[in-house]
């Protein structure tokens, strides 16, 4: 498993505004929280405001709260539509749905009749830190827990355009992690790890994992991860050990791997390692399921993938400054290392910001022949006719034809023959194809933005898209001013 940092992502975090106007104030931006799925990325701030990247095309969408305040989680559902759900310091929700963009091949009535991005705000409901959020996969239920140990259920009826909420378990301690399979759902507090069963429409069971209590509050993760292909509840305890059990929350074993991260694992390389000595871990904490076989957990801002059928570290980061938040996907992991900081790791570099030079990487690539040494020939000194003769066919002066007769001031000289053995007619044909491919991207034609102009260069006002947020139960005071054509899309949304 190669994984690494491909690129930084140094041009995202540039769209990103250093600091925003708040009346007379500035505030400085800084990322908080993030997430991702394959076409997009969502990055939380200190500001409220969701930073929307679109990973194709490059561009940032601002998502606007309805309060500005410190965004602390933030997750992303793809379905029908678009869901993201961030949550805030003060208890707050907000919930933006993002329709899709239409296929080519729809008539163009349908490209016309746009929706615009609509959000709900759920308020009243936590009174504490959003510690985490949970999508179901249908994007109709949203799970959200909060530092004083409040669970809530949040239903979306997108029909009517309603949000219903209620609490469905208080565990009284902080929430530190939530993981939901099916009708289960995995909260694990500093307290104690429970899992939660749907009995009926309103009433939850609540089972605890394991029947021993911990002895300290700490920060323990708990997912639902396949173990030996069955479904299992992983959850941490003290002492680099995991439990594992069943679906009932009976424990079935306990995995140590104290001595095991002691062992030497491979590092995983990133572009700009700190400089800081390593910290020595203590326990593990949020656990990720990664690549569906393998378990990613996080401890004193290090990050170890571990793999449990064979019960050994894969590898190891432990080179970062810190851990704010971190993101799995697939085989995808994005981590914020400081406010101003994102870093990707991954197995394959980001097919989104493939170049046309990516079609023809095997000829860069270094064959066996390439990578041999090769005896280079023996430097003799040239005489003084020698050296007369090759300086006036430098300068085009005078030309010796196969029989030795001068032909139009270009010397052609006989050719060599090479055994088909030699393996110089390799190397020349692997530059002739480099040479070929070169004069084509040369004969590409460009945009005339990208190409280089002398002088100064003037800015063009460009007529930016209107897409205004619609609060649900709410009409923009841009469409109440503006009766004309262009509120129709919006208008049509019924409270």
């Amino acid at each position: 498993m190669e994984l690494r940092e491909w690129a930084p992502l140094v041009n995202l975090v540039n769209k990103i505004p250093v600091s925003v106007q708040r009346g007379l104030l500035f505030h400085d931006v800084s990322i908080t929280c993030v997430d991702l799925v394959e076409e997009f990325m969502a990055l939380g701030s200190n500001v409220g405001i969701v930073f929307w990247y679109n990973r194709k095309s490059g561009s940032v969408e601002r998502l606007q709260t309805e309060h500005s305040n410190h965004l602390t989680c933030v997750r992303i559902i793809s379905t029908v539509e678009f869901m993201v759900a961030a949550g805030d310091r003060q208890g707050l929700i907000s919930i933006f749905q993002i329709p899709k963009e239409a296929p080519p091949d729809v008539c163009a009535e349908l490209l016309l009749k746009a929706k615009p991005t609509e959000r709900y705000t759920i308020r009243n409901v936590h009174r504490a830190v959003i510690t985490d959020l949970v999508w179901s996969k249908n994007g109709m239920k949203l799970f959200s827990g909060d530092a004083a140990g409040v669970v809530v259920l949040n239903e979306i009826n997108y029909q009517v355009k309603t949000c219903e909420a209620r609490e469905i378990v208080n565990e009284k301690y902080h929430v530190v992690q939530m993981s939901l399979r099916k009708d289960k759902l995995l909260v694990s507090t500093t307290y104690r790890t429970v899992i939660c069963s749907q009995e009926d429409l309103k009433r939850w069971r609540v089972t605890q994992v394991g029947k021993k209590d911990r002895k300290i509050l700490s920060h323990f993760g708990t997912v639902f991860h396949d173990y030996h292909s069955q479904s299992r509840v992983l959850t941490t305890r003290s002492g680099f050990r995991l439990w594992v059990a069943d679906l009932e929350g009976d424990v079935a074993q306990t995995l140590i791997f104290k001595e095991l991260i002691k062992i030497p694992t491979a590092e995983v390389p990133i572009m700009n390692p700190s400089k800081h000595p390593i910290r020595i871990p203590t326990t593990f904490g949020k656990l990720y399921t990664f690549q569906d076989k393998f378990l990613l957990s996080v401890a004193n801002d290090m990050m170890f993938v571990l793999d449990l059928d064979h019960m050994k570290v894969v590898a190891s980061l432990t080179r970062l400054r810190k851990i704010i938040d971190i993101a799995v996907y697939k085989h995808e992991i994005l981590i914020v290392e400081s406010p101003r900081s994102l870093i990707r790791l991954s197995t394959l570099p980001d097919s989104s910001q493939a170049t046309i030079l990516c079609k023809h990487l095997d000829l860069f690539t270094t064959s066996d022949s390439d990578g041999q040494i090769v005896v280079a020939d023996e430097c003799l000194e040239q005489d003084s006719e020698s050296a007369n003769v090759s300086q006036a066919s430098a300068n085009g002066h005078s030309s010796v034809s196969a029989n030795g007769d001068v032909v139009d001031g270009v010397t052609s000289l006989p050719p060599v023959e090479q055994s088909p053995s030699d393996g110089g007619s390799h190397h020349l044909i692997t530059h002739m194809k480099k040479l070929e491919l070169f004069e084509t991207l040369n004969e590409l034609k460009y945009d005339d933005s990208i190409l280089f102009k002398s002088g100064r260069k003037t800015k063009r006002k460009h007529k930016t898209k209107i897409n205004p947020i619609v609060e649900i139960g709410q009409i923009p005071k841009e469409l109440e001013d503006d009766p004309g054509p262009a509120a129709d899309p919006f208008g049509k949304i019924e409270n």
